[in-house]
């Protein structure tokens, strides 16, 4: 079976890329064909480009030098200043003008004149993201190439629907996944119907995103719930002490990305309660993002030290295993998520876990039994649970102890999760040639 893997992008961190390369190396190490296309170039040194090019699966994407001018922000910015010098007499020629026209002064008209020009290039032309036009050519030349048998979309709000869109007009199988929680309260979700039930198959990443998949984005196609899939970092031969540390303070870890669903600027408000009892107390949060700026201003304004609490993102797997060990308690403080991967990762490494009971987390942690549980967008609720898990190391072990038998007894390996998309993907295969005899 050839099963092409689609997604928006790459980032150098995140559940959904850990996800969905694991799934696609177990789906080659099982015997089928995969290849992965992203809508953006990605970085070579890419830590899952990496892990898919040494599995052998080919990695399709546009080149840097059209990717980044079409859809990286900073490059467009450059381009745009670029653009602005090249066009300086076209500038001059229009201050001029309204000058003459609406007798200002020459200084005020050339500014007007200018940010008119650069407002116009921005939203016209060079601002808009172009990803999806270049990712359907690429489509095109993939398809004609390898002839994928199936298409597996790694899907994030309405970023990849136009792909189904694509392959519904050429008669390819579509599994659509979403790695989100649908949540009528985000602007995120309009027109999803109207393209979303041409997929062959939904794939919900929690009982509360199939929900609302089907009540906020009004999906009717057969909806498939799956597990979270992570391997044993392990291999079955854990261990972990949960004493006080000595030599180091006691850390709180959040893997996220610097996102507006992660909640970051509660975790902020609640560890700035922490440090007034807790002074000893560190937080890191190993991730990249768009709030970065925002939240290293909130971080000061609080009296903490924004750089030391966001470091950035890990390079790979054995610097996270690092972390992850170094982790006294694992933190995560989002106000909407599908089902988080970093749970199952901190459950992995026996963990003791504090979190949002937003999306499909309370499928994975029952309160007071493998972890703790807050109300969404509650820091005093985060920072009463950190302060007395930090106070009562016996708490911790068992907590800690608690989430790893459930990761332990729990359907997480990949091996199985591929067995198991390669029965969907047959399924649906199979579906398609029935489908076929009946209009013969």
């Amino acid at each position: 079976m050839k099963i092409l893997m689609v997604s928006y992008d790459m980032q150098d961190f995140g559940g959904l890329e850990e996800y969905a390369v694991s799934l696609a190396v177990a789906l080659q190490g099982q015997g089928h064909q995969v290849s992965w296309l992203s809508a953006a170039w990605v970085h070579p040194e890419n830590q899952y480009a990496r892990r898919l090019r040494d599995a052998g699966i080919p990695l399709v994407q546009p080149p840097a030098w059209i990717s980044k001018p079409a859809s990286d922000w900073e490059t467009k910015e450059r381009f745009l200043l670029w653009k602005m010098r090249v066009l300086g007499p076209l500038v001059l020629f229009l201050a001029l003008g309204v000058s003459l026209l609406k007798r200002r002064p020459f200084a005020q008209a050339r500014a007007s004149a200018y940010n008119f020009l650069k407002g116009l290039l921005m939203d016209r032309f060079i601002g808009p993201d172009y990803r999806k036009p270049l990712a359907r050519l690429l489509l095109h030349w993939w398809n004609l190439r390898w002839r994928p048998d199936i298409l597996h979309i790694q899907g994030y709000t309405t970023s990849l629907l136009f792909v189904i869109d694509w392959a519904h007009a050429r008669g390819i199988p579509v599994m659509y996944e979403e790695h989100q929680t649908p949540d009528p309260q985000f602007n995120w979700w309009k027109g999803f119907e109207a393209t979303i039930n041409k997929a062959d198959r939904v794939i919900a990443v929690s009982e509360k995103s199939a929900e609302g998949l089907r009540e906020v984005c009004k999906v009717t196609r057969p909806i498939v719930v799956r597990a979270p899939l992570l391997s044993d970092p392990f291999e079955g031969k854990w261990q972990r002490g949960y004493a006080q540390p000595s030599g180091r303070p006691f850390t709180v870890t959040t893997l996220a990305r610097l996102y507006v669903t992660k909640g970051l600027t509660y975790l902020l408000d609640a560890a700035a309660l922490v440090k007034q009892t807790h002074p000893h107390i560190r937080f890191r949060v190993y991730g990249e993002g768009e709030l970065r700026g925002e939240l290293l201003e909130k971080a000061e304004r609080l009296g903490l030290n924004g750089a030391e609490i966001f470091p950035g993102a890990f390079a790979g797997r054995e610097e996270l295993t690092r972390i992850m060990n170094e982790t006294d308690l694992f933190l995560l403080s989002s106000v909407l998520e599908g089902q988080p991967l970093v749970i199952v990762e901190a459950m992995a490494y026996g963990c003791p876990i504090v979190s949002t009971n937003v999306g499909g987390i309370p499928e994975l942690i029952t309160d007071g039994v493998n972890g703790l549980l807050c109300s969404p967008a509650d820091p005093k609720c985060l920072a009463e649970k950190i302060t007395r898990l930090a106070d009562d190391p016996a708490l911790r072990e068992q907590l800690g102890r608690a989430a790893r038998a459930f990761y332990e007894s729990s359907p997480f390996e990949a091996k199985a999760a591929a067995k198991f998309f390669a029965a969907a993907y047959g399924e649906v295969l199979a579906e398609r040639k029935r489908l076929g005899r009946a209009k013969q």
